[in-house]
């Protein structure tokens, strides 16, 4: 009879340890595929948020982003920047080269604005040939000093196809606006209307007030 009892128990021992085990494995490929899914919707989010081409954010997630910020300096009285560098006849790059060295300049761009960018600072794809800035806390003196290094970056780590250099005009227009009257329409159109004046004159950089007046 005891040896019966013994054996019973073995049995169900081993049968305890096995759906142990099982439950063990379960368990493990379950948080696996939970990681799966959570690592998937992180790059379903970014393919949503993301300009394919530059990495920059898209117009409608750039918007969102820039509100965000712009609420803080509303709140802080902080000023704002809106900086737009845009690529001179990207169209001339396409047909000389290709449409995928076109690409490849504006991603060039785009990286090197990135790199001398704060953690606070966001950019968005700006039509087909720019890039929207975004500078909380910059002021209108500070301008100069923020497209200048973004010019040392691209001169310093110019894009290359091979052994050959690939150099490309650029153009920039900005807006500064402060705290309360801070509004990110009034701002885009701005800095478009600086981006086209700067376009007109064949100047680098022109840099508007929030009345829209050009600052010298």
């Amino acid at each position: 009879m005891n040896e019966m009892v013994l054996i019973v128990g073995g049995i169900g021992a081993g049968i305890a340890g096995i759906l142990g085990f099982l439950l063990f494995r379960c368990t493990k490929t379950v948080k696996f595929y939970e990681r799966k899914l959570e690592s998937l919707n992180e790059e379903i989010k970014a393919a949503r948020s993301l300009d394919e081409i530059t990495g920059a954010y898209n117009y409608p997630f750039f918007v969102r982003m820039a509100n965000v910020q712009i609420k803080l300096a509303r709140r802080h009285r902080w000023p704002v920047t809106l900086l737009i560098v845009d690529i001179d006849q990207l169209e001339k790059i396409n047909l000389r080269y290709s449409f995928k060295m076109g690409d490849a300049v504006l991603k060039h761009l785009t990286e090197s604005i990135q790199s001398v960018l704060r953690s606070s600072d966001i950019t968005g794809r700006f039509g087909g040939s720019g890039i929207f800035v975004l500078l909380p806390e910059c002021d209108i003196e500070n301008i100069p000093t923020v497209y200048e290094r973004i010019e040392q970056r691209i001169r310093h780590s110019p894009l290359k196809q091979g052994e050959k250099q690939i150099d490309y005009r650029r153009t920039a227009g900005a807006v500064t606006m402060y705290g309360i009257q801070i509004h990110l329409n009034r701002m885009l159109g701005l800095a478009e209307d600086a981006l086209n004046v700067a376009k007109e004159r064949k100047k680098e950089l022109v840099i508007f007030d929030k009345e829209g007046m050009e600052v010298k």
